[in-house]
């Protein structure tokens, strides 16, 4: 899940900021109401900071190829390559490997590196930082640029696991193949927690200034309760992850540590 951000000014109106988004429903997409669940979370952080935000979508590879802008994602793609003056954790998420039990006549059991050797898996281009040290391990991937692609490919049997962000999994099964979701069945990843954040560019004018803006709208939003809203309506009363607070925090420390000391 990547995204670009542009940060244009508008002296009548304050600030502009152009979001560049690649498809990730339920996160962002443009077929979906308010853009999705980051969607409205960009909006009410957006509202309370006084500054106008569009988004604009792109192809994933587009994101991926260009490293010259601010940045919408997880902050692991992107650190080696540039620097951000300001990063802002706005949704925590999981991972897991899945896969379509009707393909399989054991149920599948992951232990360790060694029990991924058997099994091709499914990930998408540019969301594996480490492929080449795992592939060196003789653990096989196969990449694609949708995540329609890779459940088609998991339904067909040509890769064996996909490794998805949870929720967007559950988007892509109950959109593509809802009388079959009780066939797709989760592993979790206990470590795979990561985060979608708000990244300036260090060479940004004001960037630092915009940076705290978002973060008091954010702190904002989750204080009167509206965050906490937009979680339930897209992951559902019950099943809102119920460390959803902790992480973001331990994700704020992790990318502004210089902050913290």
């Amino acid at each position: 899940m990547c995204t670009i951000l542009l940060i244009l000014p508008v002296s009548s109106v304050g600030e502009v900021v152009v979001f560049g988004a690649n498809e990730s429903p339920p996160f962002w997409s443009q077929n979906m109401k308010q853009k999705g669940m980051g969607g409205e979370i960009l909006q009410a952080i957006s509202e309370q900071a006084g500054i106008q935000s569009q988004i604009v979508f792109k192809p994933l590879k587009r994101l991926i190829e260009d490293t010259h802008n601010n940045d919408l994602g997880n902050p692991d793609f992107y650190l080696e390559q540039q620097d951000f003056a300001n990063i802002v954790p706005i949704i925590s998420y999981q991972a897991s490997f899945i896969y379509y039990a009707s393909n399989h006549i054991d149920k599948i059991v992951l232990r360790n590196l060694d029990d991924l050797k058997h099994y091709k898996i499914g990930i998408l281009k540019g969301s594996l930082i480490n492929r080449y040290s795992f592939e060196q391990q003789g653990i096989q991937f196969e990449t694609s640029y949708s995540q329609e692609s890779i459940f088609r490919k998991l339904k067909l049997g040509r890769i064996d696991l996909a490794l998805e962000i949870n929720l967007v999994a559950h988007q892509m099964i109950n959109k593509r193949y809802p009388h079959l979701a009780d066939d797709f069945v989760f592993i979790d990843i206990p470590s795979s927690k990561s985060v979608v954040a708000l990244m300036l560019n260090e060479e940004l004018e004001n960037a630092d200034s915009i940076g705290k803006q978002y973060k008091q709208a954010l702190a904002v939003i989750i204080a009167d309760g509206r965050y906490l809203k937009i979680l339930h309506k897209y992951y559902g009363r019950n099943n809102t992850p119920a460390n959803w607070k902790i992480d973001l925090q331990h994700f704020e420390r992790l990318y502004n540590y210089e902050d913290t000391e």
